[in-house]
């Protein structure tokens, strides 16, 4: 089976093999490097890491991957455009609150937007340049465990709720910061690869 990482050949000491056992070291050599593989190609086909054809004699595996900081510095780009659906969808649930559809893309978005919450606060260092982001990342992530623990119980009123009276106004601060959070980051970046 040939190899392929980012365009480039690679040689994992795996010949042939089950598909799982080569895709496990893989995966292993990725996380050491602090990646994750972010599209999988078996014979020239794309494929979703959930369905992987396990029987499947594979002649090429092709794997792109990125750092998590390349998606968290990306997740800010979005975060923006994003954030506007997010208020649009609220103001239509307020105009229909039994509308569960609304209620689910709401939820989807705040789990979303608490994981670059949290992968702010492990991979950089902006709780050092602001005093307040760890207490921020607190309430973030309390108000929307809270959140996710409602839906999960069918408590849409709940859901509503804790949207309304904390989860908005969280996320209004991480689009007002996210700007200065991006180049805080980027330019931790430049300094990181600096040192290398």
């Amino acid at each position: 089976m040939d190899i392929f990482i980012n365009g480039e050949k690679v040689d994992i000491g795996i010949k042939s093999g089950k598909l799982v056992t080569v895709l496990e070291r893989i995966e292993s050599r990725i996380m050491k490097h602090g990646e994750v593989i972010v599209e999988l190609r078996l014979d020239g086909e794309n494929v979703d890491g959930r369905e992987l054809p396990l029987n499947k004699k594979v002649k090429v595996l092709e794997l792109k991957t990125r750092s998590h900081r390349e998606i968290l510095i990306e997740s800010l780009y979005l975060l923006e455009i994003y954030t506007e659906k997010f208020h649009k969808s609220f103001e239509e649930l307020e105009e229909n609150p039994e509308d569960i559809t609304k209620i689910f893309e709401l939820v989807s978005f705040v789990e979303w937007a608490l994981g670059i919450v949290l992968s702010i606060k492990e991979a950089t260092k902006i709780d050092m340049i602001y005093s307040d982001f760890d207490e921020y990342v607190l309430e973030f992530k309390k108000y929307a465990q809270e959140m996710i623990e409602a839906f999960k119980k069918e408590d849409y009123t709940e859901v509503v709720e804790i949207l309304d009276g904390a989860i908005f106004d969280l996320v209004e601060d991480l689009r007002v910061n996210c700007k200065d959070y991006l180049k805080e980051i980027i330019k931790e970046e430049g300094r990181k690869n600096l040192l290398n």
